[in-house]
């Protein structure tokens, strides 16, 4: 019997390029989530108890500067993971997460987990092939963005945005900050560039919605 949302966090880092069987085995581990918009989830310092795939909702993952500035590292949407590294090593979670809204998550235990990986010989080779598979797709998208101006990365991320909606309409659920230090600009640049798409009706604000001009 297939375990909760198990068709959605099969896909995740460390699970997509296991079989079915592998996938299985998984399943029992797996521990529901809930958080409430603004909760953390864990601090940065805190110890590991595992690693999280967003199955509704979105979480921030950011660091505090030794002034107490804080950076936004990475923004985790639906079907994505965050915190695998921290489950293969001995030491604390490197950074905060923060739900953004309403989530649910799915939570893999770190102790169970890791013991189950180190008496599956196969199933471990599956986590490693799927973590080598995703390090390969995200090297490619950092080359990717390397060869983009700040312009080219908006356009992208507002194409990619509007085609994975289903009316075209992108809603923005994230603060403006936080989606400039996805975009790798400061957020000064973002207002400045949204600006200029706004004024030469290549897309058309309202809100917190954006449609693509025509």
């Amino acid at each position: 019997m297939a375990a909760p949302h198990q068709g959605l966090w099969s896909k995740s880092a460390l699970f997509h390029r296991m079989n079915p069987g592998q996938v299985e085995r998984i399943g029992p581990l797996m521990r529901l989530r809930k958080l409430e918009s603004g909760e953390t989830l864990f601090r940065e310092g805190d110890p590991c108890t595992g690693f999280f795939v967003v199955l509704e909702g979105a979480v921030q993952i950011k660091r505090t500067a030794p002034d107490g500035r804080e950076a936004v590292l990475n923004l985790v949407r639906t079907g994505q993971s965050f915190a695998e590294a921290a489950v293969f090593s001995d030491g604390p979670f490197p950074a905060t997460a923060q739900a953004l809204e309403g989530t649910l998550l799915a939570h893999f235990p770190k102790a169970p987990l890791v013991e189950l990986l180190r008496k599956d010989p196969d199933l471990c080779m599956g986590a490693l092939e799927s973590l080598a598979s995703w390090h390969h797709r995200l090297t490619a998208q950092v080359q990717q963005l390397s060869q983009e101006d700040g312009a080219g990365r908006l356009r992208r991320w507002l194409s990619d945005r509007a085609r994975e909606s289903r009316d075209g309409v992108i809603r923005l659920r994230e603060p403006k900050k936080v989606l400039a230090a996805q975009l790798g600009m400061a957020p000064e640049t973002l207002s400045r560039l949204l600006r200029g798409l706004r004024d030469r009706g290549e897309i058309h604000e309202e809100g917190r919605e954006i449609r693509l001009g025509s």
